[in-house]
């Protein structure tokens, strides 16, 4: 019996060693030393401040995100997030880059001795001042990713992707404007709904890439505020979008036509329209706190 006991007693003591922890990142620490630190299950919550970019990670289903949204800021002469692992979470951040000409925000990769990432999620962040050789702000060379709630702004391309190695990402929820342009698919599958695009370009399509920018209309509120789900609310900073342009007779919170978007056979067939004519289009960039 009390064999049983201390056998018990010990697998316990194991259980617990091994079980997720959560680590927190006080200002003047360092985030990659946190990350370094963390093995899969455990989060990682930083606390409000400003923090260093070009964070690598390595290790698979870990959640990072600032205790307070927005309150935590990370600064980057370079890229923000390198990511080789799957089921990571970033949340809640205020990512700052060097400018159009320079940066990644998230790289989603493989690199050697790790499996790449994928099912990562995305969310709830505000990006701005991102790009690449390739003109970029979010950098996808994986698959099944989620970007979800970000305000993405100011980039020389809001989300980019290309190659993705299976199942398709997910973008819904964001807001992405005053970017050349909005998304940028090569060969990347995705579901594009319930965003809010204001940009020079909203969306440019290559080859390959099969895309779905509509849900059937379903209840729940949407990015402008309407009663429906259903595809994008499209917009322009000259205010000649098909959102800011076509009639909403029926009162429904979809335009009367559907949307072809230009240069390629995709349709946006439920796109969103204002609930009434004082909402003014979201074209200006959030203003960053210091």
């Amino acid at each position: 019996m009390l064999l049983i006991l201390a056998v018990l007693l010990s697998l316990q003591a194991i259980t617990c060693s091994a079980s997720a922890k959560t680590i927190y990142v006080e200002p003047g620490n360092s985030i990659q030393k946190a990350v370094d630190n963390a093995h899969s299950g455990d989060t990682i919550i930083v606390k409000p401040g400003t923090y260093n970019g070009d964070i690598e990670i390595s290790t698979a289903n870990i959640t990072i995100m600032s205790s307070s949204p927005y309150k935590a800021i990370i600064k980057t002469k370079g890229d923000a997030f390198n990511i080789y692992e799957s089921y990571v979470t970033i949340k809640n951040f205020d990512i700052r880059g060097p400018g159009k000409s320079s940066g990644i925000c998230f790289s989603f990769s493989r690199s050697e001795g790790t499996n790449g990432a994928f099912y990562c999620t995305v969310q709830n962040n505000k990006i701005s001042n991102f790009s690449m050789a390739a003109d970029v702000g979010f950098y996808l060379y994986s698959g099944s990713e989620y970007i979800l709630d970000n305000e993405i702004y100011n980039c020389e391309t809001g989300v980019y992707a290309f190659d993705l190695m299976f199942e398709d990402m997910t973008v819904s929820g964001n807001r992405i404007t005053s970017c050349d342009n909005g998304l940028y698919l090569v060969d990347a599958p995705c579901t594009i709904t319930n965003n809010n695009f204001n940009n020079t370009v909203n969306v440019n399509i290559g080859d390959g890439t099969v895309n779905i920018f509509n849900i059937t209309k379903t209840s729940g509120e949407n990015i402008v505020g309407g009663s429906y789900l259903g595809g994008n609310y499209w917009a322009t900073p000259s205010g000649n979008g098909f959102s800011q342009t076509h009639s909403d007779k029926n009162g429904d919170g979809f335009a009367d036509e559907p949307y072809k978007l230009e240069g390629s056979g995709y349709v946006d067939y439920l796109p969103l329209v204002p609930l009434n004519a004082s909402f003014v289009a979201f074209s200006e960039s959030p203003e960053q706190e210091e």
